[in-house]
């Protein structure tokens, strides 16, 4: 990942903590790893019991 990117994602990231808190952030973030986490267990369920 290039340096202009990184600190595109970090300035976006300060942007919207600085909007909407903490909170909502990590909330966010928790929501979408648990939702990548779910789909990944399906989809490797579904290659076992295929």
């Amino acid at each position: 990942m290039s340096t202009g990117s990184a600190l595109g994602i970090a300035g976006a990231v300060a942007v919207a903590v600085t909007a909407i808190g903490w909170r909502t952030v990590l909330t966010m973030v928790a929501v979408s790893i648990i939702a990548l986490a779910v789909v990944g267990f399906v989809n490797v369920t579904s290659i076992m019991f295929g």
